[in-house]
């Protein structure tokens, strides 16, 4: 099947152990104590009565129909440079529109330590700038380069960081290599042998895969963080592999006077990637290395180090086992920042369009229009419905990103993540931006010959949805992650008793016919039956990939839901009509089985 995740192989081939357990002994009381509570909740499906819905919006719906979220103190002055900046297509151009910002320290490198949340919680108000591509230089230069030396360089490296920016000097993240492609940091073909005699790392791409590819902000920055494997010399004849490593160190060379860059060494080839259909503004490079040269102190070492007698050390914070986790841990950042931004444009494009239908007046034939007052596109059934659907749908989705970002500052100042945070940062990802692209096209369709007009933002500006769904990892790999990440955590992980139990109860608090719970108990019977599903096929499963997917979107379904009704609907207060969102998120979203290519 296209979908099967090297995870769920690896899981499957390595992990035999887990496999039989979850296959075998548990899988007959497990499966009974399923079917009996699917059983009951198909009874209760059985009494639920829908409730009737008006074309028109509701009060909750016609404020996020029509108002943007207020920008906290702490990211106005960010938020402000980057969505005051006008739009270029030029690469040089628009390097320089990062450099401005970054040298006018509109968010300092320091409160990536201090304040997590405040890059965290930024990313969304930019979505109503049309410039994706100073956008995509804001996530590298800020989340991807300078917080990975923030997160895992020590107090030496962190201030040479804080040096540059003065300067408005560029980053880099030299992450992901061709042959690895959507698996970024799963396949690491770049090596850095250490050197004892002259305390230096040699990094280089000894294969054609091995190039790094996709670089975004690569042929215009100074420095990057270089993601290669670590060997150590051993005493047998071939060096110590130590696994994935970060480097922080600087590739090019820039003239004041001219801007123009130059690579520090013959050592260092950076090259473009061939024009791109949206997102002009922005470099994406190759980078390869031939031998490259870096000092041991180019070693971000606050968890691994290597001294200067050449003895290599590892000091992970509590609940990580390796280094690539920390590493890994890097990019869930990037995923919350995508995903929220990408759910925020779609919900600016959303906003924006609904202005223009309401005002949009619909033709009357000449013998009326003395008595007939003309009516707007917002007033015809069908195109109401559109927008009243997925303004709250993305309003549920948005919310439960909004949740996560909170628990993923918590985990960034702890330097651990753990197992049900990673899953909800995978959801929001293959969630947050599957379905913003998805908004997106339906408004297109909806919108007709508007959609066509450079102010309707429909055009390649909002490409920068599909980018998303590729960038820090595929969704696809995503969706893989939470089922491989289920399979191995066992009964525990496969049957949350605070998750389920939540549900059942939920959906018995509330009348049996209320379309509020119905979500709950719709995303429940799934679930059950995709693992009874799993179950009885045993390791044939991991052969189905429908089955995998509609196992994933389920789950995430269930998390989804149960942090609107635990959290999100608080937020909207008293205003009337928020409880039925969930109707809206069941038309949209809960789809079975799950399209290839949501």
């Amino acid at each position: 099947a296209p979908y099967i995740c090297p995870i769920l192989q690896s899981s499957s081939a390595g992990d035999t152990k887990t496999m039989d357990l979850l296959f075998t002994r548990s899988q007959c009381s497990l499966c009974c104590i399923s079917l009996v509570v699917v059983a009951v909740s198909c009874v209760l499906m059985l009494v639920r009565r829908r409730q009737r819905r008006t074309n028109r919006p509701s009060e909750a719906t016609v404020s996020i129909l029509t108002k943007i979220d207020d920008i906290e103190p702490a990211c106005r002055r960010i938020a402000h440079a980057l969505n005051d900046a006008a739009v270029v297509k030029d690469e040089k151009e628009c390097a320089e529109q990062m450099r401005e910002i970054v040298a006018g320290r509109s968010l300092e490198y320091s409160s990536l330590d201090t304040n997590p949340e405040y890059l965290l919680g930024c990313t969304r108000h930019i979505s109503v700038s049309d410039h994706g591509a100073l956008g995509t230089r804001f996530t590298v230069q800020y989340n991807l380069f300078a917080g990975s030396i923030v997160a895992l360089g020590t107090d030496e490296q962190r201030q040479r960081l804080y040096d540059t920016q003065d300067n408005g000097e560029l980053g880099c993240f030299a992450f992901t290599e061709i042959g690895a492609g959507v698996l970024s940091g799963a396949g690491v073909e770049t090596t850095a042998h250490y050197d004892a005699d002259r305390q230096v790392f040699i990094i280089n791409s000894p294969t054609p895969t091995s190039r790094k590819t996709w670089i975004s902000q690569g042929c215009f920055a100074e420095h990057a963080v270089i993601l290669a494997n670590l060997y150590m010399p051993s005493e047998n004849e071939k060096d110590a592999n130590k696994g994935p490593h970060l480097f922080f160190a600087r590739i090019q060379n820039r003239n004041s006077q001219t801007g123009n860059l130059s690579p520090v060494s013959s050592a260092v080839e950076v090259t473009s990637l061939p024009q791109k259909t949206a997102l002009w503004g922005l470099d994406n490079a190759y980078i390869n290395f031939n031998k490259f040269e870096v000092r041991r102190e180019d070693l971000l070492s606050r968890f691994s180090q290597v001294g200067a007698d050449g003895n290599y050390s590892l000091n992970l914070p509590p609940g990580n086992k390796r280094m690539l986790d920390l590493l890994i841990s890097r990019l869930l950042t990037g995923r919350v920042c995508l995903s929220e931004y990408t759910v925020a444009f779609s919900r600016a494009l959303v906003r924006e369009s609904w202005a223009y239908a309401s005002r949009r007046e619909l033709w009357v034939s000449p013998r009326h229009r003395a008595t007939t007052k003309p009516s707007t596109m917002t007033e015809k059934p069908l195109i109401a419905a559109t927008f009243i659907n997925y303004s709250e749908s993305l309003a549920i989705v948005a919310s439960y990103i909004a949740l996560t970002r909170e628990r993923v500052a918590e985990c960034i100042r702890a330097s651990s993540f753990p197992p049900d945070v990673i899953e909800a940062v995978c959801v929001c990802k293959f969630v947050g931006t599957s379905f913003g692209v998805d908004a997106v096209s339906v408004m297109r369709k909806t919108m007709g010959s508007q959609a066509l007009l450079e102010a309707s933002r429909l055009g390649p500006s909002s490409f920068v949805c599909n980018a998303t769904c590729a960038a820090e990892g595929d969704n696809t790999i995503m969706e893989l992650k939470v089922v491989g990440d289920l399979v191995r955590g066992g009964i525990k992980a496969l049957f949350p008793v605070n998750l389920i139990s939540r549900t059942l109860m939920r959906a018995l608090q509330l009348h049996l016919w209320d379309a509020r719970a119905c979500g709950s108990r719709v995303a429940l019977i799934r679930y059950l039956y995709l693992v009874i599903r799993t179950f009885a096929l045993g390791k044939a499963a991991l052969e189905e990939g429908q089955l995998l997917r509609d196992l994933a979107w389920s789950r995430a379904h269930l998390l989804v839901i149960d942090s609107w009704y635990t959290g999100g609907l608080r937020r909207y207060g008293s205003q009337k009509g928020a409880e039925s969102f969930m109707d809206s998120y069941m038309k949209v979203l809960m789809r079975y089985p799950t399209p290839p290519q949501f």
